[in-house]
């Protein structure tokens, strides 16, 4: 967490400064943190986090933090470099360094090579260590560095003793300082998560070049605090609106004792009220005296007793009634007598109707012939009589028969009529004699014996044609005059039975009357009640209160002191966070102010091989943390197009490393490591990013210390050094532990090609010699071309031995002499020098043994004759004197 704290370091410092206009609190706020730093940054926006913790230190030791700077190593200005170059580093017990490894790092570039997991790793790491203090892996992964460094066989680390040169050229140890050395690091792994970002939504490029310049620990710290803090901090008075709405409710509870003789005198008016509303003058206890209880019972109660009881049912039996039912009852009878006596006069004829009726109803199917002897009734033999106007003229005839008999049907209707409703009125009055229990009277007796359904003149016992005459019935005497005055009672029963039904309406109105004046008074009985409890529980709640809410009277007291204590968290909190994130989107501006030349021109030289309007013409980085890296071409120049948008992942890799070139450029870094760099780099830049590095001016005065497991680039980087520079340069090579588990570390000598042929001609051997010179030779004529094309004459004339073939050495060298030779403009200090030395390794006969070799290798050969030792010695004289040339493109 070194990096991210160092960071955080220097945004305490800026808020001090008076042009941050930073709040007291706010700077308490921050050295807060920074106090705790480690705990912070072990936090995360999950679950508020962060929040909580710090609001748990900010309540322990708010009042202890000073609000002044705290003791900050003082911030390192850029540019002023206690050393010239490192000296010696020694290595473990440390990550893959069991035993003590000692690394003699005083030459200018040190190149260090090997396959994965060979040591080269835990080599940078501990450069890293010794340099900036920390491990940046380490604080990514959040292990602590005491785990992390140890090596697992020796299960500890010792810090590593890095040793350099000082500007007065004595030995002298390297203090690690974050501030000056972080940027002399570039590795892999910033420039493919820079790769990674740009495919990114362009709102998730926030990181873009934190992760860059190795400052996303301190992004990601950034990022991780909460939006707000208030959830952990009290900042409303919850507790004191509690107790306010307790208080309130006691202010409510005063007013109900304060206004209990108002109330009492509305409750005594409300009860006259409603007294009133029974009668005039009545007062509230003679309406309950009226309206009575269980225990006493009133006027109520009274009229409840007298409405349950049964009153008598009303039967409707009157004198003139029934002798009007026994007359109707004799009159249809005496009237049938009639009719049917009428009948017997003419019962002759009725036997002649019903014939003629016969014959009649046989006409429709019988009309052609008599329907007593089938004699037709028309033509030969006919009846002298047509028996169907005989029957219709007879009926005519026998009309007044036939009305006698309808009358006879109508009188017989009339009585059996009269005769039911005499004997439903004889039943009313049956029921009445029972009733009273007269049952045993002559009436109860005769009433008695009628049968349900009487037939005939059954009334005639009773109500006789011959007017006052006695009958005997059962023996006994019974006469009209007794049912009638029996009928008399009846009629004096439903007289009484009307008064006592206007007198109980009159009961039932005054008791609904009064059951609704009941449910009045129990209302406002309940009405006393509820305000005589009320009145009480009051007075019981005001006696009790302080009691019952002491401890929330104490949490009030001390939730006041909880806000006054956190409102000053919150406001620091909430500016420090809008000062955070402003300084953090501040940072790109300021780690690449200036850089925008710097970074494209290298750029450009890492793609020297791409056509120019695939170039760039301008490079603007950003200011902000969501601003664009902005680019133009030089085919279109005057539109800016986004970077990360339009250009391939190789060139946006390229672009990073260029980046990072220029920083370490403008601070005039005086080492650049570069940890596995060239595998985040593709095959087709990596030639332009050698000589760029390497062979170019740039950094001739930066030391270069660089790993890498690939074999080739490393050769590459020694045959393409200038040889002014090929003593500065140093390899090393790690392999795998053998067992003892430390890596092998072995130097290794150099791979140049014409320094291994004069090595070995110096031995003697002139066929190594000659090997080497071979590859040095199609090195330097490769690179001459390169350096004629550069000049616009890289046009060459050769012959090949047939379709798909390679040109000999030898022809390509004479095409390049041939060319230097006939192009009389071209004017340059090395073409003398390049003519002299091609004219005298072309003056070597072809069909020598030495040109048969460099044309075509050196192979195992029995009995081959020596070479003459001149010709080699002239052939590496030769190529070293080309070797001085300065050959690089443009030159």
């Amino acid at each position: 967490m070194a990096s991210s704290q160092r960071d955080f370091e220097r945004f305490v410092v800026w808020l001090h400064q008076p042009e941050s206009l930073a709040h007291a609190d706010v700077r308490r706020l921050a050295n807060l943190i920074l106090a705790n730093f480690d705990g912070v940054a072990r936090t995360t926006r999950n679950r508020s986090q962060r929040s909580i913790y710090l609001v748990e230190q900010a309540h322990r030791t708010w009042a202890e933090v000073p609000a002044g700077l705290p003791d900050i190593q003082p911030i390192a200005v850029e540019g002023a470099w206690p050393w010239q170059r490192l000296r010696h580093l020694t290595l473990g017990p440390f990550r893959g360094f069991r035993t003590p490894e000692p690394f003699d790092l005083e030459k200018r570039i040190i190149l260090f090579y090997g396959p994965n997991g060979s040591g080269k790793t835990s080599f940078c790491e501990g450069l890293e260590y010794a340099l900036l203090g920390s491990v940046e892996e380490a604080d990514t992964k959040r292990i602590e560095p005491r785990v992390y460094l140890a090596n697992t066989h020796a299960a500890r680390f010792v810090a590593p003793v890095l040793l350099a040169t000082s500007h007065q050229n004595r030995e002298i140890p390297v203090a690690s300082s974050i501030d000056t050395f972080r940027f002399c690091f570039i590795e892999k792994n910033r420039i493919d998560a820079f790769s990674r970002i740009a495919a990114r939504p362009p709102a998730q490029r926030t990181e873009l070049i934190a992760t860059l310049f190795g400052m996303q620990n301190f992004n990601e710290f950034v990022a991780h605090f909460n939006e707000s803090i208030d959830a952990q901090l009290v900042l409303t008075a919850t507790k004191q609106l509690a107790l306010t709405g307790k208080r309130n409710a006691l202010a409510a509870d005063q007013a109900t004792v304060g206004g209990e003789t108002q109330a009492l005198i509305e409750l005594a008016n409300q009860e006259a009220d409603l007294a009133l509303i029974h009668s005039e003058g009545m007062t509230y206890n003679g309406l309950k005296a009226i309206l009575g209880s269980a225990d006493a019972p009133g006027r109520l109660q009274e009229l409840k007793g007298i409405l349950n009881a049964v009153p008598p049912a009303t039967i409707g039996l009157t004198r003139a009634g029934l002798l009007g039912a026994f007359e109707s009852a004799r009159k249809s009878q005496e009237d049938l007598t009639g009719i049917i006596a009428k009948l017997d006069e003419r019962s002759n004829q009725v036997s002649f109707k019903d014939l003629y009726t016969a014959v009649v109803a046989l006409q429709p199917t019988e009309g052609n012939h008599c329907p007593a002897c089938d004699t037709p009734l028309a033509g030969d033999g006919h009846v002298a009589t047509n028996p169907y106007e005989k029957a219709a003229a007879g009926l005519g005839q026998l009309k007044e028969l036939g009305e006698l008999q309808e009358q006879r049907k109508t009188i017989q209707t009339a009585l059996a009529t009269a005769s039911r409703e005499l004997r439903q009125l004889l039943a009313s009055l049956a029921a009445f004699v029972v009733a009273r229990e007269g049952q045993e009277t002559h009436v109860g007796r005769y009433l008695a014996g009628l049968p349900a359904e009487p037939a005939g003149n059954w009334w005639d016992g009773v109500y006789p044609t011959p007017a006052d005459q006695e009958i005997a019935v059962n023996g006994e005497a019974s006469t009209l005059d007794q049912i009638l005055a029996t009928v008399d009672l009846v009629v004096a029963q439903d007289a009484a039975s009307l008064l006592a039904g206007q007198e109980r309406q009159r009961n039932i109105t005054e008791r609904d009357s009064l059951d609704a004046l009941v449910l009045l008074v129990q209302a406002q009985d309940a009405k006393r009640k509820q305000h005589v409890d009320d009145l009480a529980a009051a007075r019981a709640r005001i006696a009790a209160f302080d009691i019952d809410n002491a401890e929330l009277i104490e949490e009030v007291a001390q939730e006041a002191l909880h806000i006054a204590r956190d409102a000053p968290i919150k406001a620091a909190y909430d500016s420090f966070l809008a000062q955070l994130k402003s300084y953090r989107n501040q940072l790109p501006g300021t780690l690449m102010a200036g850089l925008n030349d710097a970074a494209m021109n290298l750029y450009n030289e890492f793609n020297r091989n791409d056509l120019d309007r695939d170039k760039l013409a301008a490079l603007h980085l950003p200011v902000t943390g969501d601003g664009k890296i902005e680019i133009s071409f030089r085919g279109n120049p005057e539109v800016r197009v986004d970077a990360l948008r339009i250009l391939s992942e190789g060139h946006i890799r390229c672009l990073g490393l260029a980046i990072l070139l220029a920083k370490s450029q403008s601070i005039q870094s005086p080492l650049i490591v570069f940890d596995d760099v060239i595998n985040a780099i593709d095959h087709d830049h990596r030639g332009g990013i050698r000589e760029t590095i390497f062979e170019s001016d740039h950094f001739a005065q930066t030391q270069l210390i660089v790993t890498c497991h690939s074999n080739e680039f490393i050769k590459d980087i020694q045959q393409h050094l200038l040889a002014n520079r090929r003593e500065e340069c140093k390899v090393y090579l790690f392999r795998s532990p053998d067992g003892n588990y430390q890596p092998r570390v072995n130097n290794v000598l150099s791979r140049n090609y014409i320094a291994k042929a004069r090595a070995s001609k110096n031995e003697l051997d002139d066929r190594e010699a000659l090997a080497s010179s071979r590859q040095a030779l199609e090195m330097i004529t490769e690179k001459t071309w390169k350096w004629l094309g550069s000049h616009g004459i890289g046009m060459l004339n050769l012959q090949l031995a047939g379709v798909g073939a390679e040109p000999q050495l030898r022809g390509l060298c004479e095409a390049v002499r041939n060319r230097l030779h006939t192009t009389a403009t071209f004017v340059h200090p090395n073409k003398p020098l390049l003519v002299d030395a091609y004219s005298r390794i072309l003056g070597i006969p072809a069909d020598n043994l030495v040109w048969n070799y460099l044309n075509k290798g050196t192979h195992e050969e029995a009995d081959r004759d020596d070479f003459d030792g001149d010709l080699v010695e002239q052939v590496v004289q030769t190529l070293e004197a080309l070797d001085a040339l300065d050959l690089r493109n443009g030159r």
